[in-house]
């Protein structure tokens, strides 16, 4: 099929995929952050009070460094394997705080071991141009990739996610009367914004619910075209745009905007890359052609000159036509840098340097700090060190080092089987994962509610239930494949009866409402978000209220809280009612939020416990 030659044998140029490299660490970083700053919250023995057998800190700041290297690209192969241990080990462990994208991230993160993510933009093709540039010839990646590359996290993180999660839909009244956008977004202790205006047309309400279902339902089997990516990446944005801004979720709506980036076509970030590209230089730096030094230098100025603000200039050939340079012997200029600006001024040796960072643009506050008086005098006695040699004596190719030009293995070459190359492997290898993956979801699809509830399976079930059982944990834990049942009316939403607001009160009796839900009920100024939001909304509270099991779930929330403010003489606890509907209501989002408070009960801090004491009435109607 053509569409299998294009995706397995064409090439492409690698710059998106580095794009997303950079956006995705961004994201990852942001999370692992939440989840460090809170670290005492889901791993002490108790929370604030006793660490636990292992104390995480130094995992999450190794971790931090781990992920930095990743989105600078370097140490490719080291970080991701380093990147995807920790992932398995801090994400695929979460119980009480697990949510769905960490499954993203685990599964994401195997598959960047695999994937090409540093020809571009990134510190790797620096080092890898050092190494195989000599004198003669300076080395050029080669930037064409596999389109598999590209698609490949698509299907694991977007593709599968919706072709899972369809069939929990289906299954859902919710979903099928096209309110499974409308319920969730009204609310209040489900969302962080009002959006009423737009809740309350019930037409425009509907068609997004059933734009979900057909969007996911068609989105595996049309991504994989060009001709329809276009259409998918348009809705695929727009919705999830819509998830971050309407649901306490940031870093699960960003992860999957970020993987759309994966599909915006290759040319748009060439043209981006074009654009940003000065049509003429702002600074020209002189060097000495037949210094190897030298040439280096040019190799790592090039690279990082994204804006091709540098014009790198050799002074055999180009010292007569430089007007700056009438008054200056050639000699001085070989043996010592030097540099001009558009209005022919000329930078010498140190400054040469700090001239040339700031010329570059996004650099500018490094050349600004270079300049600064102390760290002027401290960079003007390491440069002295580093180029004294060169300034008694020019570096040439007859008393500097000079390596010999060597090619990397091709990924063309045969290795020790005839026929077989590195290329051929890799194609294999993307076909092989995808036939795992696939099999893997498609085993979870069939223990999902809508064909064990809704057919007889039996017979089926025999066959599958084996496999089921023995992989289900190892797809979940190593490749972060499992069940997506999100935003479920009967798990979720039906017989959620209460929320909680939960107000401090000091000394002199003023009182703070702790950071979970507001006034409103609403995820406002919170620090419940993310890993924290579903846990506090659908674990601690929930359907099927549980009071032993919301006093224990939040404790945690209580020692988080006494570590912002000490002066704390006990809680007051107000419960509000909260109905959702199978029906679309006009209004339902403002009528919840202006539901009243009631109290229902005070804790008191003691020295190593906390004592609630619920009102007997508010436990009458639990019982």
């Amino acid at each position: 099929m053509k569409w299998i030659n294009t995706v397995f044998n064409k090439k492409v140029d690698a710059i998106g995929l580095s794009i997303f490299r950079i956006l995705y660490s961004i994201v990852l970083f942001f999370e692992i952050k939440q989840l460090y700053t809170f670290r005492h919250l889901i791993y002490d023995k108790d929370p604030y009070r006793i660490i636990g057998e292992l104390d995480v800190a130094f995992i999450f700041k190794f971790w931090f460094v781990i992920v930095l290297f990743l989105g600078i690209g370097i140490f490719k192969r080291l970080t991701t394997i380093i990147n995807y241990i920790f992932s398995v080990v801090i994400f695929s462990s979460a119980i009480t705080f697990e949510y769905h994208v960490f499954y993203a991230y685990v599964g994401i993160n195997f598959l960047l071991m695999f994937m090409p993510i540093n020809r571009v933009l990134s510190i790797d093709a620096l080092i890898e141009k050092l190494k195989y540039s000599v004198m003669s010839r300076q080395y050029k990646i080669d930037r064409k990739i596999l389109k598999i590359n590209y698609l490949i996290v698509v299907f694991a993180a977007l593709g599968l996610v919706y072709f899972d999660s369809i069939f929990h839909k289906l299954s859902s009244v919710m979903w099928t009367k096209g309110l499974g956008v409308w319920l969730p977004s009204s609310l209040p202790m489900v969302t962080w914004t009002d959006s009423t205006w737009l809740l309350n047309q019930k037409w425009l309400m509907l068609f997004l619910g059933y734009l979900v279902l057909v969007f996911e339902t068609v989105f595996i089997a049309l991504f994989w075209f060009k001709r329809y990516r276009i259409v998918l990446l348009s809705i695929g944005l727009f919705l999830h745009i819509g998830i971050l801004i309407t649901y306490p979720i940031p870093w699960f709506a960003l992860t999957a905007i970020v993987v759309y980036v994966l599909m915006v076509p290759i040319s748009f970030w060439l043209k981006i890359s074009n654009s940003l590209k000065l049509k003429s230089p702002l600074y020209k730096f002189y060097y000495d052609l037949e210094c190897p030094l030298c040439n280096k230098i040019i190799i790592i100025i090039k690279h990082f000159d994204v804006f091709n603000a540098i014009q790198c200039v050799d002074v055999q050939n180009n010292f007569t036509k430089e007007e700056a340079f009438k008054n200056i012997p050639e000699e001085d200029v070989l043996i010592n840098i030097h540099g001009v600006d558009k209005n022919g001024k000329v930078y010498i040796g140190y400054y040469a340097y700090v001239k040339l960072l700031k010329a570059m643009i996004y650099t500018y506050p490094l050349g600004l700090i270079l300049s600064l008086p102390l760290i002027n005098v401290l960079g003007r006695k390491l440069y002295q060190l580093i180029a004294g040699k060169r300034i008694t004596e020019r570096c040439t190719v007859d008393n500097c080092n000079v390596p010999v030009f060597t090619n990397p293995i091709s990924e063309n070459e045969e290795l020790y089987i005839s026929g077989v190359t590195t290329l051929k492997i890799t194609k294999l290898f993307w076909k092989v994962v995808i036939v795992i993956m696939f099999f893997g979801q498609v085993l979870m699809i069939w223990f999902s509610p809508l064909f064990q509830q809704h057919y007889n399976v039996s017979i089926i079930d025999k066959v599958l239930s084996y496999p089921y059982k023995k992989l289900n944990d190892e797809y979940k834990d190593y490749l972060g494949l499992t069940h997506h049942p999100v935003f479920m009316y009967k798990n979720h939403f039906e017989d959620y009866k209460y929320v909680f607001k939960v107000v401090s009160i000091n000394s002199k009796n003023e009182e703070t409402i702790i950071p979970l839900l507001n006034n409103d009920a609403m995820v406002v100024k919170s620090v419940a978000r993310g890993a924290f939001w579903v846990n506090s909304t659908f674990r601690v509270n929930g359907p099927h209220f549980n009071l032993n099991k919301y006093e224990k779930g939040l404790l945690p929330y209580l020692r988080y809280y006494e570590t912002l403010e000490e002066d704390i003489k006990g809680y007051k606890i107000y419960y509000k009612n909260i109905n959702p509907v199978n029906q679309w209501s006009k209004d339902f989002l403002i009528n919840n939020i202006n539901s009243p408070w009631k109290s229902c009960g005070f804790i008191k801090p003691l020295k190593n416990e906390y004592q609630f004491n619920w009102d007997k009435a508010f436990e009458e109607k639990l019982d």
